[in-house]
């Protein structure tokens, strides 16, 4: 099975090739947004393109209110309007990812010209649960395991004809996954669950099951998509192949002024962190260190349930941003986020083949550079001086490295020392990362001087 993607820099031009082509080259598509915030908006500029070109394009646009709770009905709408739809001649049918991933029948469209998907979706659902004598005997009594090819996997099964109103409200997710499609579980037998603290479920939505042999191209589009988290898993599948492509040449970005300040020279950012109140006076003098930006046109995110104890300026958002120009007129922006595996996702993307360290790479870095690209830095025209925050230096290297790469913009990173206790190891002691000790003021210079060195390389090789 063949996947075409573009991973193309932001503000490559990636949504507009797929609205110019499903808009002005008359055939059946499929396009995928991210969330039904865009689907106004995009009905809205392929009907205008169309207009424009003289075409005639119906646009059918299919997602739910409960998009995001687990309303399933709005797959078995997406799953009816292939057969219903497949006579127009030119035809966009528009879902979000959620609404994707949960139609389990797309033989309906098959040959359709194309599925378009804009942006990373996410392809896994998965829960942690408590284990213990009284969970193994109640879901026993309702749920099967059968085993797969994996020891110590399995496949969790229906047995029993239970409604979802009949599972307690702390089940539902877990009983929807089943009733909807393959769940996997890290334990091979309910009797198991009386020596565990906590055990794990998953469903991972099958790209190749789902959509192999339906439409004449599968296509997703997306900056660094191949360095994201969906694309490390859809790789899992052997069977599965991607081929990159551009949807235009590269792009030259105007030279401008860019600083990534940072608070953190060694201990890097953590959820646990941010929300534990054993380092609520560290994270205060972070909030007040985010305050100190008085811009109204400030963008700032955050890790979900931390305490925000200072007045920020400008617009809180979510971490996960991708796609919008909204705020491409915004000169500085700051990220208190982290997005690092906890111990129980290690286990599981272990049993996987997935190194912890590459999904740090494909979720936290990836997250961040999609949010500090919604900013000015995505318009390749503008030379305004550009100001970002984020917790620790690895993170502002991470960012200067593709600023580098991608735009050949050199950044220069500037720590503020906000005298943070951040000396304390672990409980047992914990010795350094790979041995390493605190590096000198001088030993860093020589390090920044080393890293603007390979930026430039990298600059020049791009040009």
């Amino acid at each position: 099975m063949d996947i075409l993607y573009s991973a193309d820099q932001c503000g490559a031009g990636k949504t507009t090739w797929a609205l110019d082509r499903m808009a002005g080259e008359p055939g059946r598509y499929v396009f995928v947004v991210d969330k039904m915030a865009m689907v106004k908006t995009r009905r809205a500029e392929l009907l205008e393109r169309a207009e424009r070109l003289g075409l005639t394009l119906h646009i059918e646009v299919i997602i739910s209110d409960d998009d995001l709770k687990g309303d399933w009905s709005v797959g078995r709408r997406i799953q009816e309007a292939g057969a219903d739809l497949s006579g127009n001649q030119h035809v966009v049918v528009i879902v979000t990812h959620a609404g994707m991933t949960r139609c389990r029948d797309w033989r309906g469209y098959a040959l359709w010209d194309a599925i378009i998907v804009d942006e990373v979706p996410s392809v896994l659902e998965r829960e942690d649960h408590a284990g213990g004598r009284f969970n193994a005997r109640a879901l026993s009594g309702f749920y099967g395991l059968a085993p797969t090819d994996v020891p110590g996997i399995s496949t969790v099964t229906l047995i029993d004809d239970l409604t979802l109103n009949e599972v307690p409200e702390d089940w539902r997710a877990f009983h929807r996954r089943i009733a909807r499609g393959e769940t996997l579980c890290n334990i091979s037998a309910w009797s198991d669950l009386t020596d565990v603290a906590s055990w794990f479920s998953w469903r991972m939505w099958n790209v190749r099951e789902a959509l192999d042999g339906v439409f004449g191209e599968i296509v997703f589009l997306a900056d660094a998509f191949d360095q994201s988290e969906t694309f490390h898993l859809m790789s899992l599948d052997r069977q599965v192949h991607f081929k990159r492509f551009r949807v235009a040449s590269p792009r030259a970005w105007a030279p401008r002024p860019v600083t990534i300040r940072y608070v953190s020279e060694e201990r890097r950012a953590a959820s646990s962190r941010f929300k534990s109140e054993d380092h609520a006076a560290d994270m205060a003098k972070v909030w007040d260190w985010l305050a100190l930006e008085t811009d109204p046109f400030h963008l700032w995110t955050a890790n979900a349930g931390v305490t925000v104890t200072a007045e920020i300026a400008g617009k809180r958002v979510t971490p996960k941003q991708a796609g919008s120009n909204e705020w491409m007129a915004w000169h500085k922006a700051s990220a208190v986020y982290a997005a690092k595996p906890s111990p129980n996702e290690r286990r599981f993307y272990a049993i996987l083949g997935i190194e912890a360290d590459v999904i740090v790479a494909s979720r936290e870095a990836y997250d961040l550079n999609q949010f500090f690209m919604r900013t000015s830095l995505r318009d390749p025209t503008s030379t305004a001086p550009v100001e970002l925050r984020c917790f620790d230096r690895t993170q502002a290297e991470t960012f200067a490295a593709k600023l580098a790469e991608g735009y050949g913009l050199d950044a220069e990173l500037v720590l503020d020392d906000i005298a943070l206790d951040l000396s304390e190891v672990r409980k047992g002691g914990r010795p350094p990362k790979n041995g390493r000790t605190r590096q000198t003021p001088e030993e860093r210079r020589t390090a920044d001087a080393a890293r603007k060195k390979r930026q430039r390389q990298a600059k020049k090789k791009a040009a």
